[in-house]
């Protein structure tokens, strides 16, 4: 990567007149502290607060049959009785396991689409900071950069403002066009 920045640089220094500008950004803050992710995060704990509830009432249920054949193995020697309560508790056991393994592929799905959309919503606040700042080149992986060539605060400004304003067809058009340029 370096090389090749080193290489664009050197390529315009001998044949143009205008510099090339670059900026830097550092992603994984954007992602941390954008609003968007905040906002993401709290759709989805009030999303999955009914099954966290379902799940937590079944273990209960659990709990309370395992107390109830624990009670009947201490009072009785009714071996058919220890056995329907023993059958009774697998059942609500496995049925509890599936629905956490559901609960669990559900969250995990609904994270990832949240996650894919704040990083599209950060990426297309990027290109508008680059377009904003007439910058040629925005780096987001680097090892070091000074707060020149740093735009991170300046994203991080954009991501809150859009937060306060409503989305545009145009806005989400924009940077779904933009996303698809880049996949190739």
């Amino acid at each position: 990567m370096t090389a090749v920045l080193f290489s664009l640089i050197s390529f315009q220094a001998l044949h143009a007149a205008d510099p090339i500008s670059i900026g830097v950004v550092n992603v994984p803050y954007l992602m941390e502290h954008a609003p968007q992710a905040e906002l993401a995060s709290a759709a989805l704990k009030e999303k999955f607060i009914p099954q966290e509830k379902k799940l937590a009432d079944a273990l209960d249920e659990i709990n309370r049959l395992s107390a109830d054949l624990d009670k009947v193995t201490d009072l009785t020697t009714d071996k058919e009785l220890i056995r329907q309560k023993e059958r009774e508790l697998r059942t609500k056991k496995r049925a509890r396991s599936r629905l956490l393994q559901d609960f669990r592929e559900e969250l995990r799905f609904a994270r990832d689409t949240a996650l894919d959309d704040v990083q599209r919503g950060v990426f297309a606040a990027i290109d508008h900071i680059r377009e904003q700042n007439k910058l040629d080149i925005i780096l987001q992986d680097y090892l070091s950069a000074s707060q020149r060539v740093d735009v991170t605060p300046l994203v991080l400004k954009y991501l809150k403002q859009a937060v306060k304003r409503p989305a545009t067809d145009t806005d989400s058009a924009k940077a779904n066009k933009q996303q698809n340029k880049k996949q190739p």
